[in-house]
């Protein structure tokens, strides 16, 4: 056979390209195996007892679940505290209450009286009350009334009735009764807001008495009032300076000028005067 011719050795360069894609999917779950651990069943005992407790009986006061209305509080308004002024002559009143308890029971303190300028005072009047909550707006109070100024001190029981009226109105009903007779008191004020803080107040205090008594300016039926129309201006909520136009009026037979301490006429029976005075609170 003959021999294959030998082929000469070359050299070349070349390019190529090429292309793939390859899909692939699996599924697999692990399930992993229950742990348990006995425990011993806990013996009874006082802390852990084998039954829950029985649950215990409430009873509230009145029927009334329990709210912040069973706290201890104490509260002093100073209604009036005011110079009253008229040619030649000015007088100080003072007009003030405090109270000392809960929202249902309390202890009830209402001080009042006018000083002159001969340091002579009158209309004081003193009570201490217990008072007791009988509906949302109105309390109960009963206790005692002592007379007690420049004049003959008068001891008077005494009942009544005060609270927040309809629209608002603060009035006050109270009977007193003494082995002399009977009397009783109606006041009431009403606060007109004309701003926030700029407040005009219309008030009233009427006496009513069954016997008369000289020596305390007292009137057999209608006796005497004390009126005020007020305007204050509250700088701050619990301090307040007001003006206002207040009148006194004598009624019966103790309607007439009368003497005091040092021979001179005090003014008459109807009695109207500049006022300008304070209220406050705590």
């Amino acid at each position: 056979m003959p021999a294959q011719p030998a082929h000469p050795t070359g050299t070349g360069t070349g390019t190529g390209t090429g292309t793939g894609t390859g899909t692939g999917t699996g599924t697999g779950a692990h399930t992993p195996t229950p742990f348990h651990v006995n425990l011993p069943a806990l013996a009874p005992s006082n802390q852990w007892p084998a039954s829950a407790p029985p649950t215990p009986v409430v009873h509230y006061v009145h029927n009334m679940p329990p709210v912040m209305d069973h706290n201890t509080y104490f509260h002093v308004l100073m209604e009036q505290f005011e110079g009253r002024y008229t040619a030649g002559d000015s007088l100080l009143r003072y007009s003030g209450q405090s109270w000392f308890g809960t929202d249902h029971d309390k202890l009830w303190i209402k001080s009042e009286g006018t000083v002159d300028g001969h340091r002579h005072m009158t209309d004081g009047d003193h009570e201490f009350l217990y008072d007791h909550a009988i509906s949302t707006y109105f309390d109960v109070q009963a206790g005692v009334r002592l007379d007690l100024d420049s004049g003959p001190t008068r001891a008077w029981g005494a009942v009544g009735v005060q609270g927040l009226a309809l629209y608002f109105f603060d009035v006050s009903a109270t009977a007193y009764f003494n082995a002399q007779g009977v009397a009783g008191k109606l006041e009431g004020s009403y606060d007109l807001l004309i701003t926030n803080r700029l407040i005009l107040q219309p008030q009233a205090e009427f006496n009513f008495y069954s016997h008369t008594d000289p020596q305390r300016d007292v009137s057999r039926g209608f006796s005497d009032i004390d009126a005020g129309l007020r305007l204050r201006y509250e700088f701050k909520r619990k301090i307040a300076p007001y003006i206002a136009v207040t009148y006194a009026g004598h009624y019966g037979n103790t309607a007439s000028p009368r003497a005091n301490w040092r021979g001179q006429a005090d003014n008459g029976p109807e009695d109207i005067r500049f006022t300008f005075g304070v209220r406050t609170w705590f």
